[in-house]
């Protein structure tokens, strides 16, 4: 029979595990109907981005905190912990990929003659652009 501490670790494990992460789902950074847009559509739908955008940062901040207690327990007490954590990171890549449909955005609002649409959110991207690079992509540049 397991100790009792080591059984509600494990409960507790697997209770995680459930919520182990899923899988990127980027939006198209151009779209068919791109060419239909007015300056209104054009502006509704960059707000919905940055909305978008928000909802997934918080997404990310919370995945990143739960794999650091993952980490801590798997290092602390429980090594079967580590393979619950979520390493694939899907909201980076989904906001990316709203990022870049905001910018083809823009540059639509430019070449129909509105005006660009203003982000709300200049803030949260200087700090999202200030966390380091991996290294493989630093090398590349000159």
């Amino acid at each position: 029979m397991l100790p009792r501490s080591t059984a509600l670790i494990l409960a507790f494990s697997l209770a995680l595990a459930g919520c182990a992460g899923r899988e990127a789902r980027p939006v198209a950074s151009t779209n068919p109907s791109d060419s239909a847009f007015d300056c209104a559509g054009i502006t509704r739908e960059f707000e919905a981005n940055e909305r978008q955008i928000s909802s997934t940062v918080k997404e990310r901040t919370d995945a990143q905190g739960k794999n650091i207690v993952l980490g801590a327990t798997g290092v602390l007490l429980f090594l079967p912990a580590l393979f619950f954590m979520d390493p694939k990171s899907p909201e980076k890549v989904e906001i990316d990929a709203l990022r870049n449909r905001n910018n083809v955005l823009t540059s639509i609002a430019k070449s129909k003659g509105c005006p660009a649409p203003k982000s709300q959110l200049t803030e949260l991207y200087k700090h999202l652009d200030s966390k380091p690079k991996p290294a493989s992509s630093s090398g590349s540049r000159n």
